[in-house]
C-alpha cells in the first residue's frame, strides 16, 4: 500500500512538472517542413521575464529599442519623447532628450561612440545626441536638392547609420524609399535606397496606362508600401522589413539591392534584428516571431497574441525586437508597454551550436549535434540539410543523399546524386562499353544464323498474331500520325481502319503515363509531394479536357462545312497524341537518372513533345476536314474560344446548383425546426 502511494505522489509531481513546463511556454513553435509547410516542433524559446518598470521609470508607448555596443538597451519612449536607457535585466541607467529637445520618439540607433541618433517625426527632424544626453545637431528635410521631391514627405520613423555615418531613414509615407543621408553638416541627401517594388499584374498595367498620377496614388496595389522597420549588420547590409508581404524581409547591398529571399513570409512585420552571426529575427505586429539563417531559411515560427490574460510571452502589438549573440530576444510591446525577454531553449542551442561549426568549416564537428538535433526532432528538415552538407564536404555522398531528400533539400540531392552517378560510371564504364559491343555482335550473328536456319521463325509467326488482333492493330494505326500525318487520316476517316475504341484505349495509356510521370518521377523532378495521390482529379482534367476539346471541334466543324464526323475528329485527335506517349516513358527514365546540371534535356523533349503533338492537331484537322491552312488555324481559336464559354456556363451551373441545395437545405432545416417546437 506504501508503495502505491509513493508511485501516486511521483505521477502528481510530475504530472505537476509537466504541466508547469507547458504553462511557461503559452505558445506553439514551427519550422518548415520538406513541403514548405509549418510543422510544429519542440519550443525553441522560452519567456523568461517582464520588465514594466527600469527603476522608478515606465514606458508610455515604446516605438523602438536598440542594443548599444555598451550592451544596454536604448528604448525610443515616444509617449514620454524621450530615450531610456537600461540595462539587459532592467536595470535603470539614464533617459536622454525631453519634451523639450524632442517632440516624438519613434525610432532611435546608437553608432559605435555611444551617440544616440533618434527619428522626430511630429518634428519632422533626425535628432542627435553624443553620450552625455547633449544635443549636438539635427538632420531635417532636404530643401537645397529637386532630388527629394518638393511633395515627399519627410516623417523620420526609423533610422540606421552605416560605418561611414551616412543615415539610412524610413520616412512615413515616403514610397520612395529609404532616405539616405550623409553625416556632413545639416545632412547632404544621397538618394532614394532599396525602394519597395508595387505588384503589378496586367489590371495593374492598363490601370498605369490609363489613370492620372493622382488616380494612380489612390491605388493601395499599385503604390509601393515605404518600410516599416529596418537594422543593419556588422557588414553593412541594411535589413528592412514592410507589412506587405511581397517586401516582409529584405536584405540590402551597397547598390540598395535584395540580397535575400526568404522561404517563408508573413504579413504586418513590424520589426527586424541581426545577430552578429548573421542570424535573422523578424517580429509581426501580432506577436509572431521567425529566426531565419543568413540564406533566408526558416528556422522557428513561435509567438502568440495577449488574449487579456497577460501571459508572460504573448504580445499586444511589437514595435522593437533585440536579439543579442546569445540569442536573447527583448520583445518591445507598445500597448503592455513592456520589454519581455525569451530565451533560447536546449533544443535551439543545439541547433544553432551546429550551425556554428559548419559555418565555421568544421564539418565532421556538426554532425554530432545535427544528428542530436534530428534524433530530438525527425521532422526538422534544416538539420537534415546540415548534416546532408557535411556528409557531403566529407565525401560521403551516399547518406548526403538520404539526408538531402529527408530535408527536402534539391539542390543538395542533385550535387550528391551526380557525384555518386559519376563514381558509378567511372568503376563500370568499361563494362557498360563491353555489354553494348557485346550485344550487338551477338544481335548481328543471331541474324546471320537466322537467315541460314530460320530458327525465330516461330516468333515472327507469334508476332504476326499478336499484330493481327484488331484493337492492337488499330491502335497501331494511331501511330502512324507520327510518320505520315495524310495517310493516318486517309485511312481513319475513308478505310475505317481505327475505332473509337482504340482512340478510348490511347487516351487512357496517355493517363496512365501521365499519372506514371506526376507520382513516380525522380524526386528533383517530381511536382507532388511523397505519399500525395490525386487519381479521381486527375482522370476527371485528362479525359473531361480531352472530350470538352473534341465535342467544342466537331460543334465548331459543323458550323464551319467540315467533312469530318464526330468519330473521325475523336479517332484523329487521339492519333495527333501518340507522340506524347513516345515521349512520356522516356521523360519519366530521364527523370530518374539526370541532375539539374541536364534539365535542359528533359525541357527539350517536353517542348519537342508537345510541339509536335500541337501541329499533328493541326494537321488532322486540316486532312479530316479537307480545310485550308489558314482555316484550320481559325478553327482552332474558334474552338477554344467555344471551350472557354462551355466551362464558364458549367461553372455557373455548378454555383446554381450548390445554391439551390443550400437553400433547400435550410427550407428543409426551418420546417424541421418548426415541426419540433410543435411537437
Amino acid at each position: 500500500m506504501k508503495r502505491y502511494a509513493l508511485l501516486l505522489l511521483a505521477a502528481v509531481l510530475l504530472t505537476a512538472q509537466c504541466e508547469s513546463a507547458l504553462a511557461s511556454v503559452p505558445y506553439r513553435t514551427f519550422t518548415l517542413g520538406v513541403d514548405g509547410d509549418l510543422v510544429e516542433t519542440q519550443a525553441a524559446y522560452e519567456p523568461r521575464r517582464t520588465m514594466t518598470r527600469f527603476g522608478e521609470e515606465t514606458l508610455k508607448n515604446p516605438q523602438d529599442m536598440r542594443l548599444g555596443p555598451d550592451g544596454n538597451l536604448y528604448i525610443a519612449d515616444d509617449g514620454n519623447s524621450r530615450i531610456l536607457v537600461v540595462t539587459q535585466s532592467g536595470e535603470y541607467v539614464k533617459e536622454i532628450g525631453s519634451k523639450k529637445t524632442l517632440k516624438s520618439a519613434k525610432g532611435v540607433f546608437v553608432d559605435d561612440d555611444l551617440n544616440v541618433f533618434v527619428a522626430d517625426e511630429k518634428g519632422r527632424a533626425v535628432v542627435m545626441f553624443d553620450k552625455d544626453g547633449k544635443e549636438v545637431r539635427s538632420y531635417t528635410k532636404p530643401t537645397d536638392t529637386p532630388l527629394f521631391g518638393e511633395s515627399a514627405a519627410f516623417k523620420p520613423n526609423k533610422l540606421v547609420l552605416d560605418k561611414r555615418g551616412n543615415l539610412y531613414i524610413a520616412s512615413v509615407g515616403n514610397t520612395n524609399g529609404i532616405v539616405q543621408m550623409s553625416p556632413v553638416g545639416s545632412g547632404e541627401f544621397l538618394g532614394y535606397y532599396g525602394a519597395n517594388q508595387s505588384r503589378v499584374n496586367w489590371i495593374t498595367a492598363i490601370r498605369q496606362k490609363i489613370l492620372s498620377e493622382d488616380q494612380l496614388k489612390m491605388q493601395a496595389d499599385i503604390v509601393p508600401t515605404s518600410v516599416k522597420n529596418l537594422t543593419i549588420d556588422e557588414k553593412g547590409m541594411v535589413y528592412t522589413v514592410s507589412e506587405a508581404e511581397n517586401a516582409a524581409l529584405r536584405r540590402l547591398n551597397v547598390a540598395g539591392r535584395n540580397t535575400l529571399t526568404p522561404d517563408y513570409n508573413t504579413e504586418r512585420t513590424a520589426a527586424v534584428a541581426v545577430n552578429s552571426f548573421g542570424s535573422i529575427f523578424t517580429a509581426n505586429k501580432d506577436g509572431s516571431i521567425m529566426e531565419y539563417t543568413s540564406e533566408g531559411s526558416t528556422l522557428f515560427l513561435f509567438g502568440a497574441t495577449d488574449t487579456g490574460d497577460q501571459r508572460v510571452g504573448t504580445f499586444k502589438s511589437v514595435t522593437g525586437l533585440v536579439v543579442t549573440d546569445e540569442y536573447n530576444i527583448f520583445v518591445l510591446d507598445e500597448i503592455l508597454n513592456s520589454v519581455q525577454v525569451l530565451s533560447a531553449t536546449e533544443f535551439t542551442d543545439l541547433v544553432h551550436s551546429a550551425f556554428t561549426l559548419f559555418q565555421d568549416g568544421k564539418y565532421a564537428e556538426s554532425k554530432v549535434p545535427w544528428t542530436e538535433v534530428l534524433r530530438m526532432n525527425s521532422l526538422f528538415t534544416y538539420a537534415s540539410t546540415g548534416l546532408g552538407e557535411a556528409l557531403y564536404r566529407e565525401g560521403n555522398f551516399d547518406q548526403a543523399l538520404s539526408s538531402f531528400r529527408n530535408g527536402g533539400n534539391r539542390k543538395g540531392y542533385s550535387d550528391a546524386f551526380w557525384e555518386l552517378r559519376s563514381d558509378w560510371l567511372h568503376k563500370n564504364l568499361g563494362v557498360i562499353l563491353i555489354a553494348v559491343v557485346a550485344l550487338v555482335v551477338v544481335w548481328k550473328l543471331i541474324g546471320l544464323a537466322d537467315k541460314k536456319l530460320h530458327f525465330l521463325a516461330p516468333l515472327r509467326t507469334a508476332g504476326g498474331k499478336i499484330g493481327g488482333v484488331p484493337i492492337l492493330r488499330q491502335m497501331g494505326w494511331c501511330f502512324t500520325m507520327s510518320r505520315n500525318p495524310f495517310d493516318c487520316c486517309y485511312g481513319i476517316k475513308k478505310e475505317k481502319r481505327s475505332s473509337v475504341l482504340a482512340a478510348v484505349l490511347i487516351v487512357v495509356l496517355l493517363f496512365i503515363l501521365q499519372v506514371a510521370n506526376k507520382y513516380f518521377s525522380g524526386f528533383l523532378f517530381k511536382s507532388v509531394r511523397e505519399g500525395e495521390f490525386e487519381l479521381l482529379r486527375d482522370a476527371a482534367l485528362t479525359f473531361g479536357a480531352f472530350l470538352m476539346l473534341t465535342i467544342c471541334c466537331y460543334l465548331v466543324c459543323t458550323i464551319k462545312e467540315g467533312e469530318a464526323t464526330f468519330k473521325d475528329i475523336f479517332i484523329g485527335a487521339a492519333a495527333a497524341l501518340t507522340p506524347m506517349i513516345i515521349a512520356l516513358p522516356i521523360r519519366l527514365i530521364l527523370s530518374n537518372v539526370l541532375t539539374f546540371n541536364e534539365e535542359f534535356f528533359l525541357t527539350l523533349l517536353d517542348v519537342v513533345a508537345y510541339g509536335f503533338t500541337g501541329v499533328l492537331i493541326v494537321l488532322a484537322l486540316m486532312y479530316l476536314n479537307d480545310y485550308s491552312f489558314k482555316k484550320t488555324l481559325g478553327i482552332i481559336v474558334i474552338t477554344l474560344f467555344t471551350v472557354l464559354v462551355a466551362v464558364a456556363l458549367l461553372f455557373v451551373v455548378y454555383v446554381l446548383i450548390g445554391q439551390l441545395v443550400d437553400f433547400v437545405s435550410s427550407i428543409y432545416g426551418e420546417v424541421v425546426y418548426r415541426f419540433v417546437r410543435k411537437v
